[in-house]
């Protein structure tokens, strides 16, 4: 007699390959999806954006700890595009929009939002209010001393600056004006926004241009003018009342890193958009 020949029970084995493939594939999933979040983001560009960049990177880490970030010193809006095509930085921090050129080169810019772009003083009771009119005097010297006879000194950009282009636009007379401070002998030229903010702050009676956003993601003891009788800030800004306002602008090659595109999608998600707002930028024509 001939007994069959009964196949092992195999079924336990089965499920236990199954098992062992299924916690492969989830843990190669794990790390892909992890690698978006590791590594180490270079960014530079315009100085008036580094300290509410760091704020926002600060966030990123704690949701993401093995994030890393690394700010060179400020290389201004053009210097930090062309470090990000030249494939120096990850990502370029700016101040204006890009160029056709440097569209053409494969940059790419997202806008973070705008902020308004002010008259400073370290002088604590200036007691002033600028028409443009008188933003042409204070740049010929016309307007030498505050209400309380404290000298004015005046802080002036570079002329490459888009602070310094930002006045030219203002009207042909304030860039007229402007045009003769910087041909003036004796005057304080600031290279980069964080030289404009420390010569503002130390110097008695300093008087120059800065955004809000800088202001207060940098804590800077300046006092905000009037202009035109309106106050600066995002609400007066956001009815239109304060029509001054500087843009802000991240910028990337045409095929940024996973890492790079996870940290642009934080910074334009909500709590992205709230650290932009608390930091005195305007996002999306309103507050979030």
């Amino acid at each position: 007699m001939h007994l069959a020949r009964i196949p092992p029970r195999n079924g336990g084995l089965v499920f236990f390959i199954l098992l062992m493939l299924f916690f492969q594939l989830a843990l190669l999933e794990k790390s892909a999806l992890s690698s978006d979040y590791q590594g180490t983001i270079k960014i530079g560009g315009t100085g008036g954006a580094y300290a509410v960049m760091t704020q926002v990177t600060a966030a990123f880490q704690k949701k993401y700890p093995h994030a890393r970030f690394y700010f060179p010193p400020s290389l201004g809006s053009s210097g930090g595009i062309k470090a990000v095509l030249a494939g120096a930085l990850n990502l370029g921090l700016s101040a204006r929009p890009l160029t056709k050129e440097e569209h053409l080169q494969g940059a790419v810019a997202v806008e973070l939002g705008r902020s308004p772009i002010m008259l400073v003083t370290s002088h604590k009771r200036p007691g002033v209010n600028f028409t443009l009119r008188e933003i042409a005097s204070l740049y010929l010297g016309e307007i030498r001393a505050y209400a309380d006879g404290v000298p004015i000194r005046l802080i002036l950009r570079p002329m490459v600056e888009s602070d310094t282009s930002f006045l030219l636009s203002l009207s042909p007379e304030v860039a007229a004006a402007v045009r003769k401070a910087h041909a003036r002998e004796g005057m304080i030229v600031a290279v980069t926004d964080q030289d404009n903010a420390n010569s503002l702050e130390k110097i008695r009676g300093a008087i120059g241009w800065m955004t809000l956003a800088q202001l207060i993601s940098e804590r800077r003891a300046l006092t905000p003018l009037t202009i035109g009788g309106v106050r600066p800030g995002l609400e007066t800004l956001a009815s239109g009342a304060y029509p001054y306002s500087k843009p802000f602008f991240v910028v990337t090659g045409n095929n940024p890193g996973p890492l790079v595109k996870s940290f642009i999608e934080f910074l334009i998600s909500r709590e992205g958009r709230e650290i932009l707002s608390q930091n005195g930028l305007l996002v999306d024509g309103k507050r979030p």
